[in-house]
């Protein structure tokens, strides 16, 4: 089994594929995603960060649970269906500049 197959039977990307088989096939996951759902919106509200760069309160406990819960549960869905961890993304290449071509100028004219 793999991406395909998974992404088959419950729909959708790989990320909503993954979470729909953690509601799905693991006890306990749909009330983990919920309280993720939860957890985040007084996040939306408070905002990410304070005033002074650090983690609000409501973005830590949403953090901490992500990480503990929903992402062991995440790895757990992967390794049954034999999906690896996502590889970084490559850094994409410096666009290069191109530069327009430079319009004449007008001439003043003399006339007046």
């Amino acid at each position: 089994m793999g991406e395909r197959e998974l992404r088959e039977k419950y729909g959708g990307k790989l990320a909503k594929a993954i979470n729909r088989a953690i509601r799905a096939e693991i006890p306990g996951g749909n009330e983990a995603l919920d309280k993720l759902t939860h957890l985040s919106a007084p996040v939306l509200q408070s905002g990410w960060t304070d005033r002074q760069g650090n983690p609000t309160p409501e973005a830590a406990a949403y953090h901490k649970h992500k990480r503990d819960v929903v992402d062991r549960m995440e790895s757990r869905i992967r390794k049954a269906w034999g999906i690896s961890v996502d590889q970084p993304k490559r850094q994409a290449k410096p666009r290069k500049l191109v530069k327009s071509p430079k319009k004449p100028e007008k001439r003043k004219s003399n006339h007046r």
